[in-house]
C-alpha cells in the first residue's frame, strides 16, 4: 500500500478578489515525483510555497506527513561556507576564490542546489531548478536526483528535465490542477489524443445541430403550408362532410408544431461547443529592401575575444549560412554572449553583408506604464498587416479580445510575450536571441519555436535547452577550448 506523503482537500488561495487556485482533492504519496507545468503567473509557485508552509491557504487544508526542502524560483546571496566540497567538484564549482567573488547566475544556482542536496529530508520541492545552469549542469542535477530517494516535486519549463525525472505531470490552468501518468512526453500524447477527441465530439455535435436546425426548418415550413390552406378553408362555405377534414389539418398542423418545439428544445440541450485552436500557418513577407543574397552573411576572421581578463576565444573563424537557425551552444562563461555582441557591434574581425539587419531579443523585466492598446503600440512599429499581426500576437497566447488592453494592464508574462511579438514584427533579416527560453512559460517557448521556423531570415541563438536547440537549430556550432565549431547539420 502506498505512503501518502502529502493531501490537500477544499483549498482555496486567493489575492484580492482573483482566485489563485481552487483544488477540491489532490493527494502524493511518498516517492512520487512530480513535474508541475502551467503558463506564467497561474500558481505553480504559490502550490509549491503552499506545501513548503510559507503560505497559508484562505481555505482548506494541507496535510504534510513528511518534511521537505524547498529550492524557491529566486535565491538570494549565494553563500559558500561549509559547502559540500565534493557536489561542488560534481558541479564543477571552483570553490578557491575568495568569498568576495562576485557569482555568476549560473553559479549561485550550483550554490543553493548544492546546499539543499547536502541536507537529506525525504521530500524535495524545486522551484525551477535549472535557471541559469548550462547543459552539463543540468545532466549532473538529474543524476543526483535520479539517485534521490524521495518524495520530488518541482515546477520546470526544461521539457529534457521534465522527461528524465517525472513520473506524474500536474498541469495548472484555470486555477486548478490536472493529473497525468507519466513524463511530460507522455503528457503531450495523452493531450494530443484528448485534442482528437475534443475534435471528434465538437464536429459530431455540429453535425447534430446542422440537422436538428435543418429538421426545425421542414417542420416550421410544413406548419406555415397547412396553416394557409386551413385559412384558406375557413374562409370559405364549408360542407358538413368537409368540416372533419378541415379539423384533422389543423390537428396535423398543431402537432408538426409540437414537434418542432421540442426538437428547437433538444437543440438548445445541446449547447454551445468550440473546436480546439487551430494555428494559422503564419508566413513573414520579406521586403525587397532586407534581401539577402550573399551565401554568409556573417563570418569572422581570425577572432580574439576576452572579457573581464579573461580569453574566451583564439585565432577563431566561423561562416554562418543564409537562412539558416544556428544555435550558438557551450558551458557558463565560454563566451556565447560576448560572441553575439561582438558580432551585433561588427567588432574586430566580423564582416557581415551590407544589407544585414539585426534585431535583437532583450528580456525586459518592467511594467509598461503606456495606455495604449497591445494592437496600436505594435502596429505603430511594424510595416505588416494588421491581419498577420493579429495572428502572430494570438499564436503568442494573445486572444483577440486582449489586443485592446492597455499597456499599463500586462503582466510580466504577456509583457516578454509581447516582446518576442515585437522582435517578429520589425523589419530584420537576423535575429539574435541570447539565451530566449530563461523565464517564458512552455507554451510561449513552443509558440517561439514554431516562429523561428518560419521566419525566412538568418536567427543566431544561444540555449541550454536541448530540446529548444534540437527542434530548432540546423547548425550547431560549439564554443570549447578557446574555439568555436560546427558539431551539427541538420536537414529539417
Amino acid at each position: 500500500m502506498e505512503n501518502l506523503a502529502i493531501n490537500i482537500t477544499n483549498l482555496q488561495v486567493r489575492f484580492g478578489n482573483q482566485l489563485e487556485l481552487s483544488i477540491d482533492s489532490l493527494r502524493v504519496y511518498q516517492q512520487d515525483r512530480i513535474g508541475v507545468i502551467g503558463e506564467n503567473g497561474v500558481g505553480k509557485s504559490t502550490l509549491l510555497k503552499l506545501i513548503a508552509g510559507e503560505l497559508i491557504p484562505n481555505q482548506g487544508k494541507i496535510q504534510t506527513e513528511i518534511t521537505f526542502n524547498y529550492l524557491p524560483q529566486l535565491t538570494y546571496l549565494a553563500e559558500t561556507k561549509d559547502l559540500n566540497l565534493e557536489l561542488a567538484s560534481h558541479f564543477q564549482l571552483k570553490l578557491e576564490e575568495t568569498s568576495e567573488r562576485k557569482w555568476s547566475g549560473g553559479e549561485e544556482r550550483k550554490i543553493e542546489l548544492i546546499r539543499l542536496l547536502s541536507s537529506y529530508e525525504q521530500g524535495m520541492l524545486l522551484d525551477e531548478p535549472t535557471t541559469h545552469l548550462d547543459r552539463k549542469s543540468v545532466d549532473r542535477l538529474i543524476e543526483e536526483l535520479r539517485y534521490y530517494y524521495g518524495t520530488l516535486i518541482f515546477v520546470s519549463h526544461d521539457r529534457y528535465f521534465l522527461d528524465e525525472l517525472a513520473t506524474k505531470i500536474w498541469e495548472v490552468k484555470d486555477g486548478e490542477i490536472r493529473e497525468f501518468s507519466g513524463n511530460y512526453s507522455a503528457y503531450l500524447t495523452q493531450k494530443e489524443l484528448e485534442k482528437k477527441t475534443q475534435l471528434r465530439e465538437a464536429e459530431s455535435i455540429m453535425k447534430e445541430k446542422k440537422r436538428l436546425e435543418k429538421s426545425i426548418q421542414e417542420k416550421k415550413k410544413q406548419a406555415e403550408k397547412l396553416e394557409k390552406v386551413s385559412s384558406k378553408k375557413k374562409k370559405q362555405q364549408i360542407r358538413p362532410d368537409r368540416l372533419s377534414s378541415s379539423k384533422q389539418k389543423d390537428s396535423v398542423q398543431k402537432a408538426i408544431q409540437k414537434n418542432a418545439k421540442t426538437l428547437e428544445r433538444r437543440l438548445q440541450k445541446i449547447g454551445e461547443t468550440t473546436k480546439p485552436q487551430q494555428m494559422k500557418q503564419i508566413r513573414f513577407p520579406v521586403p525587397k529592401s532586407l534581401a539577402l543574397h550573399n551565401r554568409y552573411p556573417i563570418m569572422g576572421q581570425n577572432i580574439q575575444l576576452e572579457r573581464n581578463g579573461r580569453i574566451l576565444l583564439i585565432n577563431s573563424d566561423f561562416q554562418f549560412s543564409l537562412g539558416k537557425k544556428i544555435a550558438i551552444v557551450g558551458e557558463n562563461g565560454s563566451g556565447k554572449t560576448t560572441l553575439l555582441e561582438h558580432i551585433r557591434k561588427q567588432g574586430e574581425g566580423i564582416l557581415l553583408s551590407p544589407k544585414v539587419s539585426f534585431q535583437v531579443y532583450q528580456q525586459k523585466d518592467y511594467q509598461m506604464t503606456s495606455e495604449e492598446s497591445v494592437i496600436r503600440f505594435v502596429m505603430r512599429q511594424t510595416e505588416f498587416s494588421e491581419s498577420l499581426v493579429r495572428s502572430l500576437l494570438n499564436h503568442l497566447g494573445f486572444a483577440q479580445e486582449t489586443l485592446t488592453k492597455p499597456l499599463c494592464t500586462l503582466s510580466g508574462g504577456e509583457a516578454t510575450r509581447l516582446t518576442i511579438a515585437l522582435l517578429f514584427t520589425k523589419p530584420s533579416n537576423v535575429l539574435l536571441l541570447d539565451e530566449p527560453t530563461n523565464f517564458i512559460d512552455m507554451a510561449t517557448i513552443e509558440a517561439l519555436e514554431q516562429l523561428m521556423q518560419v521566419y525566412p531570415g538568418t536567427i543566431l541563438f544561444t540555449s541550454h535547452d536541448s530540446y529548444f536547440v534540437e527542434r530548432t537549430a540546423d547548425e550547431v556550432y560549439e564554443i570549447k577550448g578557446q574555439k568555436i565549431k560546427k558539431v551539427l547539420t541538420r536537414n529539417f
